[in-house]
């Protein structure tokens, strides 16, 4: 940020769409045409493509819906009801909301941002429908302050409905709406692991079998021979040899004379060093798509302690993109029970992942519900405050 007296400007303000019409860039203004190739890199490197998919599922898991009335009681009557009708009808002819759900998280984690736009109903009385937004299509602009939303569309852009317009950006630089994609990262490395895999291919090829080394020992020179003679007679010799070995199958034995020697290079390689080198920029995929190994099919021989504290980090980061996708969802639900006149608010909740050792889980667990019946028993606490206690901690151990 810059500041000029009391004015507070976003850090691509000038020059870069607060004072003017431009769309403002992506972070580290790489070009937008970086978000087609990161759809490619997800679909065809198969390191990236296993990250989101793994990504993927480990955030959609499924989520609550809570109601209650506006004035906190309880909902009023029908108010399940058009949640679920809402639930029903979104892409029903797609997947519903879970496929809905799934191409969203597709996009979160190759763009690093998704966008769905609500299509209201007659008189806007109802949602009809939700639908996905490529995100790569949309720009933004402010405009006197205030953020703005455009498609890009067969070369002119649209601008989009700023009340059913919802877009979601991961690791947002400053006031930057975009969004930062994992694979930002990842492009130079890709090019060094694609050209590692290649040249392992080919070197691999060539050094993998064992090959034969046929020597030719030319013969004297015949009597009354000349040396021009002498040479073309002994280069159509090597050239007949040369020929009937390369056209030899592979159960073929070798029959020749004592002036042709055949051994065997590189009979005794057993072992490369093209796994380590793999390995190594391997590595550094994973990393740059904050992964664990062995969510991607990898073992390295981690301790179990290390690899308890890699996945609870990844259930962290699996927690806060929830987190906002549950707000979103939040924010569907209401303006359907909104748009309907239905007094009543939802509240969703995005179900977790169990953790690694369940029985410790239990156990712990079990301790804490242990030492709050003491603490009752005890007099320190009553009933209600225990309750709260145990509510208490059960949702830090969920955030």
């Amino acid at each position: 940020m810059e500041s000029v007296g009391a004015v507070s400007f976003p850090e691509h303000g000038r020059g870069g769409g607060w004072f003017g019409d431009d769309f403002l860039p992506l972070p580290d203004r790489a070009p937008f045409e970086m978000l087609p190739m990161y759809r490619h890199f997800r679909d065809c490197i198969p390191d990236i493509s296993d990250a989101v998919w793994t990504w993927k599922r480990l955030c959609h898991t499924g989520h609550d819906v809570a109601l209650r009335g506006l004035d906190g009681g309880e909902a009023p009557a029908g108010a399940r009801e058009v949640t679920d009708a809402l639930v029903s009808r979104i892409r029903a002819a797609d997947g519903g909301l879970a496929g809905l759900l799934d191409v969203f998280y597709t996009s979160l984690f190759t763009f690093g941002a998704a966008a769905i736009e609500v299509v209201p109903g007659h008189a806007r009385e109802w949602i009809h429908d939700i639908v996905p937004v490529d995100v790569w299509t949309v720009r933004f602009r402010r405009n006197e302050g205030r953020l703005e939303a455009w498609q890009l569309f067969e070369g002119e852009s649209v601008l989009l409905p700023q009340d059913y317009f919802f877009y979601v950006g991961l690791d947002r630089d400053g006031t930057n709406p975009y969004g930062r994609s994992m694979l930002r990262a990842l492009p130079n490395m890709i090019s060094v692991q694609q050209q590692l895999l290649s040249d392992m291919a080919k070197a691999t090829r060539n050094a993998g079998w064992s090959k034969l080394h046929v020597r030719y020992r030319p013969e004297e020179r015949a009597a009354g021979e000349s040396e021009e003679e002498y040479g073309a007679r002994m280069s159509e010799n090597l050239r007949t040899l040369r020929d009937r070995l390369s056209g030899a199958a592979v159960d073929q034995n070798l029959v020749t004379y004592d002036n042709v020697d055949v051994s065997v290079l590189g009979g005794h390689l057993r072992n490369h060093l093209f796994y380590e080198n793999q390995k190594a920029v391997e590595e550094q995929v994973i990393t740059g798509m904050h992964m664990m190994p062995v969510l991607m099919g990898r073992n390295y021989g981690s301790t179990e302690t290390y690899g308890t504290a890699q996945f609870e980090v990844v259930n962290r980061q699996v927690q806060t993109v929830n987190r906002r996708v549950g707000d979103l969802l939040t924010r569907i639900y209401n303006l359907e029970l909104s748009l309907r006149g239905v007094a009543a608010r939802a509240t969703v909740t995005m179900r977790g992942n169990r953790t690694v050792d369940i029985l410790k889980e239990a156990t712990a667990r079990g301790r804490e519900i242990d030492n709050a019946l003491r603490l009752v028993e005890s007099g320190l606490l009553d009933k209600d405050a225990a309750g709260a206690l145990l509510a208490t901690t059960n949702n830090n151990l969920n955030q």
